[in-house]
């Protein structure tokens, strides 16, 4: 009755899934709808969050180290921090064997 794609893996029927596009496309346009009303361009409301101090004009005139910006966030993972840089060597080619070994587990309890 509607016309079907035959992939090679099933069927795939083009309506539908045209129509679920456009029932999310609708959805996502309402939920974007119900923002701020009194946001306006171009006024303060655009300026960067800069920890209350003026936005430098050269981004190396004001550095903030990740240290400083991020202590707090660090200093309550610190026992995760701790064990990741145990583990962290900087070679790019170990973290993809990680990354190899870690999706050939993920694979094989899939397949149990």
């Amino acid at each position: 009755m509607w016309p079907k794609i035959h992939s090679g893996f099933g069927y795939w029927d083009v309506v539908s899934w045209l129509v679920f596009f456009f029932i999310v496309s609708v959805f996502v346009l309402w939920f974007r709808s119900q923002g701020r009303s009194d946001y306006k361009e171009g006024t303060e409301q655009d300026d960067i969050f800069f920890c209350g101090n003026d936005v430098p004009e050269k981004g190396e005139d004001y550095a903030v180290p990740a240290s400083g910006a991020y202590w707090g966030f660090t200093k309550a993972l610190s026992g995760f921090y701790e064990l990741l840089t145990a583990w962290h060597s900087g070679i790019a080619t170990e973290y993809t064997g990680y990354l190899v070994v870690f999706t050939a587990l993920m694979l094989s309890l899939a397949l149990l």
